[in-house]
């Protein structure tokens, strides 16, 4: 018992820490910056634009194919994530007949924030954990945001406006131009021949790669704005507690039936675990959505994953899933 505790704690503490100390660094009482927004915000560009997608092209190049792909996993992940949503798109309208608030509580239930906090969660929680969740990536991108057009569309405040048409169009092109996408289609010849970089390159793209996820969490701590949570309060709560409990426990407990376990099962529990990717705010707000709620929904999730995680990892390790 005690030895599954520490493996938790070891696994979650260190999350916690940063995204509490990127909470801690944004306050201005602090004056450490003179624009706290401003300064994470290019932090989220460099993390975004540079650290992450090098950090993913790492995990890739480097990675054991013959060992860490599994067609399966890549099969049930993304029939997992196209079957929360069909769910939510039919299940979500008999209670939420606002339109654009509906489109930004399905969206934030099952869109999640997988390659921010996912990869590394993955990596803390099981060797190889990283490397396997880098390689489900790609699919789980595309298809978070291919489905967020959809529904955003759909539940937007005028479905048939031209510019929503255009923001499709847009949105489908940055998916395409997505640094993840780039990094993760530039890696996969390294990996599958087996390529190997010099060393003064391959020091450097480690020392890029390691600062990715220490920057990610802190600039994830520093977009907790408590401030948000003063109306809906009621929906972003419900949309929170589906996201980070109740869609773990009816993906998982299928996954274990189906014997997936380890790195496996690790990368389902923390696709389904995560929280709300932060990207959901700014596709929302762009695509006419309720971005208010939107917002409530990633910090509430932000704020509960941790525990949910813990637990969650704790349960799995315990029954010697993981």
């Amino acid at each position: 018992m005690l030895n599954n505790i520490i493996y938790s704690v070891n696994a979650v503490f260190p999350l916690i820490v940063l995204i509490f100390f990127g909470f801690c660094l944004k306050q201005e009482k602090l004056g450490l910056f003179k624009n706290p927004k401003e300064f994470f915000n290019q932090i989220d560009r460099l993390v975004f634009h540079v650290a992450l997608p090098v950090y993913i092209f790492n995990e890739i190049a480097n990675a054991d194919i013959q060992n860490i792909f599994n067609i399966n996993l890549v099969v049930y992940c993304v029939s997992g994530i196209i079957i929360s949503f069909l769910l939510l798109l039919f299940i979500v309208p008999v209670f939420i007949k606002n339109r654009p608030s509906r489109g930004a509580f399905i969206q934030g239930i099952y869109r999640t924030n997988f390659a921010i906090l996912g990869v590394p969660l993955a990596g803390n929680l099981f060797d190889n954990g990283s490397a396997t969740a880098a390689l489900i990536l790609p699919f789980a991108v595309a298809l978070f945001n291919i489905l967020a057009v959809v529904i955003l569309t759909v539940n937007s405040e005028n479905p048939g406006d031209t510019q929503n048409q255009n923001n499709i169009s847009g949105i489908l092109l940055g998916i395409i131009k997505n640094p993840l996408i780039i990094a993760i289609i530039i890696a996969l010849p390294f990996m599958l021949l087996k390529i190997q970089l010099p060393e003064a390159i391959n020091k450097s793209v480690n020392y890029i790669a390691n600062m990715s996820t220490p920057l990610a969490l802190i600039s994830l701590g520093s977009g907790i704005d408590l401030k948000v949570l003063k109306s809906k309060v009621k929906l972003s709560l419900i949309a929170s507690i589906f996201k980070t409990v109740i869609c773990p426990v009816i993906f998982v407990i299928p996954a274990i039936l189906l014997g997936f376990r380890d790195a496996a099962l690790v990368v389902i529990f923390v696709l389904f675990a995560a929280p709300t990717a932060v990207s959901s705010y700014i596709m929302a707000k762009n695509m006419k959505s309720d971005y208010e709620l939107a917002g409530q929904i990633i910090v509430l999730t932000t704020i509960i994953c941790p525990v949910t995680i813990f637990a969650g990892s704790f349960i799995l390790k315990s029954l010697g899933f993981i």
